[in-house]
């Protein structure tokens, strides 16, 4: 061997965002002039640099150059041990290429973002909120979750209470909050309330949030109610002390001399049924000539049973590349009505693009995807897909975000969930 190369140290440790160095010595035993080119082999290659990059050694001397670390702050850099090499491939000789190895050891670092959606909430005896956490560390994230309320007004639940998040992903919780006491009356109120994040082995984390209680009976409902009652008690006493009596006296009137004209006509009405059953005994006795017939019913329409059942249909597009587009469509059956009261979107990578939501090709929704990670609605008014008709996804995907576990990279990945019911249309009662 011509060429001779070391590395000291061998085996350093950097923290993410600082940098460390190593000096390479390289010794020519060869007699001539050799140019050497170093680089640096590895994973660690991304992020290191060599000064200078090509080195000139006479034959039975040294040169010497400075190998530099600078891995970046960011979850992309795990943390750990991470082998590299340094390659001194000579010009005259190349057969006689050195290449020292070493160790870098990167620190681990935690950098957490936390946030509640939506800051202030609404309800008569509860709402809900949802918090976000981002691991912007390079090292799995455990964190404990809990609802503190500093003045006992309201009860809060964060389901699950533990996450572990991994290295540059995300992670969610439900939070459920409760009014413990009724609010009947009044202004609406307002109690604020917070949910405390525990990383494990970091500092406590603490989201500000609201929830406004509004009254079982809205503003002027009281002076409503007591205005129906102040004319329900006028319309009764009118009744009793003007309306009723002359009512009486004119029913009196009214019903007398009809009563006589009834009493009379019934007097005739018995003559002509005495005569009428003479002669029904005369043909009886005589054979008549035949029997009455006798009247018929039509039969009644059959009745169309209509069932409804809960239903929730799950659509979902994944695409390939920036730029890209798809749709994902659900068409009901025959005779079957999907009856929309709920919808949840679902970003879990925090993709950048479009989704629009459609029923029979007409959008309903049109989001950016940048703006959520998870989305619902709740329609008082049901959207509805008649037998035959589509609801559909369509996504537009711009920038992919980071892969959620278990999913390839440079994929956008968009879940819409609707529920309600179906209403089916059976065959006819019998």
């Amino acid at each position: 061997m011509s060429t001779y190369a070391a590395l000291e140290p061998a085996r350093l440790a950097v923290v993410p965002g600082a940098e460390r160095t190593c000096q390479l010595t390289v010794r020519n035993t060869s007699d001539v002039v050799e140019a050497y080119r170093i680089d640096v082999l590895g994973d660690a290659a991304q992020w290191s640099s060599v000064e200078p990059s090509t080195l000139h050694v006479y034959p039975g001397a040294e040169g010497s150059a400075v190998v530099r670390f600078a891995p970046p702050r960011s979850s992309r850099v795990p943390a750990g041990d991470v082998p590299f090499g340094v390659r001194v491939l000579p010009s005259e000789r190349p057969q006689d290429a050195a290449a020292p190895e070493g160790v870098l050891t990167v620190a681990p670092f935690t950098a957490t973002g936390a946030e509640i959606l939506p800051r202030t909430s609404k309800g008569r005896r509860g709402a809900r909120h949802e918090v976000a956490l981002d691991n912007r560390g390079n090292v799995p994230l455990p964190v404990a979750l809990s609802g503190v309320d500093p003045d006992g007004q309201v009860a809060v639940r964060v389901r699950p209470a533990t996450l572990v998040v991994p290295p540059g992903q995300a992670a969610f919780a439900a939070v459920a909050v409760r009014n413990r006491r009724r609010l009947w009356t009044g202004p609406p109120v307002t109690h604020p309330f917070q949910v405390v994040l525990v990383p494990d082995g970091g500092t406590p984390i603490g989201l500000d949030a609201n929830t406004v209680q509004t009254p079982v009976f809205p503003k002027g409902a009281t002076k409503l109610a007591a205005g129906l009652a102040a004319v329900a008690l006028l319309l009764v006493a009118a009744w009793f002390l003007l309306l009723k009596p002359a009512v009486r006296s004119a029913a009196k009137d009214a019903v007398d001399k009809p009563l006589a004209q009834v009493a009379a006509q019934a007097s005739s009405a018995a003559q002509q049924a005495a005569v009428a059953g003479s002669k029904a005994d005369q043909l009886s006795n005589g054979g008549g000539a035949g029997a009455a017939p006798q009247a018929t019913t039509a039969p009644a329409a059959p009745a169309v049973k209509t069932v409804t059942t809960p239903a929730t249909v799950r659509l979902a597009t994944t695409l390939a590349a920036s730029g890209t587009a798809g749709t994902s469509t659900y068409t009901a059956p025959a005779k079957t009505t999907l009856v929309i009261t709920d919808i949840v979107l679902e970003n879990p990578q925090g993709d950048a693009g479009r989704v629009d939501v459609l029923v029979d090709h007409k959008p309903i929704l049109t989001l950016a995807l940048v703006n959520f990670r998870d989305l619902d609605y709740h329609f008082v008014s049901p959207i509805e897909v008649p037998a035959g008709k589509t609801l559909s996804i369509g996504t537009t995907c711009q920038v992919p975000g980071p892969a959620i576990a278990g999913t390839a990279s440079g994929q956008c990945r968009v879940w819409l969930l609707a529920s309600g019911s179906t209403r089916v249309l059976s065959a006819p009662l019998q």
